[in-house]
């Protein structure tokens, strides 16, 4: 029999949804995720992205609503309407840069206003660093400012942001990890699980009745607010710590798995 009392399934994209090569949606997902709506289910995206960077097959998912990107610092409508905001305040975002600036070869991605910001030195060496050659903008004062992203670093010179950031912010900056070599900076109301819960109490679902799927340090808050949180195998122990369930990894259409095992759709 079907579970009737989720209401609300979030998915995360990379090394969830998607498939290893960050696009390619499969057909079981697809079709998953296409039962779950017609059973009367919400279904929404929850990324480390931005809007803008969603991978086209899901944003052509008819049925998709409601997006929460830049690791819940932002949410929005398909459309790209703000719904929430939990933006790093622009003194801190302009203290963290000038820290940041002081350590040599370091890339550094400026998420504001659902774009991607990068140095001009960045800029001219992107094809060394593989950066998208379609994100260049000129940034306002008054722009949202959603997450800075360090892409690139060390084990030593990410210990050594973490600990400056703790030691100077204590929680009110959020660091988390997508995966081993990146460091994802945010407000600390900026998270996946501040906004699924914001999210449920806009749509009066008790996040009880939601689903969580994720693989990252980014999800964990995620799989925590929801009623049932459920890791892919090939998530981080962290993540799978964290878990009702573990399904299948992103390659072996995880997300469908979950959703037939524990919905019965």
């Amino acid at each position: 029999m079907p579970n009737t009392e989720i209401k609300l399934i979030a998915t995360d994209l990379d090394g969830t949804l998607l498939r290893d090569d960050h696009l390619t949606l499969s057909p079981a997902n697809r079709e998953a995720l296409t039962r779950a709506a017609d059973a009367g289910i919400e279904v929404v995206v929850a990324t480390g992205r931005s809007l803008a960077a969603v991978a086209p097959p899901v944003l052509e998912l008819p049925f998709l609503r409601y997006f929460i990107t830049c690791n819940g610092s932002i949410t929005t409508d398909r459309e790209g309407h703000i719904l929430r905001a939990a933006p790093l305040p622009l003194p801190t975002t302009l203290e963290i840069l000038d820290y940041l600036g002081g350590m040599k070869e370091l890339v550094v991605q400026l998420y504001a206003d659902q774009k991607m910001y990068i140095t001009r030195t960045d800029w001219e060496r992107r094809e060394g660093i593989h950066l998208p050659a379609f994100h260049l903008k000129v940034l306002f004062s008054d722009s949202h400012v959603e997450k800075i992203n360090l892409p690139y670093l060390l084990p030593k010179q990410k210990s050594e942001i973490k600990a400056w950031l703790a030691q100077r912010y204590g929680d009110r900056v959020r660091a988390v990890s997508t995966m081993e070599c990146n460091l994802e900076l945010t407000d600390r109301d900026g998270s996946k699980g501040a906004a699924l819960g914001a999210l449920c109490d806009s749509l009066h679902i008790p996040t009880e009745q939601a689903m969580a799927l994720g693989d990252a340090g980014n999800d964990i808050g995620m799989l925590q607010t929801a009623g049932i949180g459920v890791a892919m195998s090939n998530a981080i122990p962290e993540v799978q710590a964290a878990a009702d369930w573990i399904t299948l990894s992103n390659e072996e259409d995880g997300v469908a798995h979950a959703i037939h095992s524990l919905l019965g759709i």
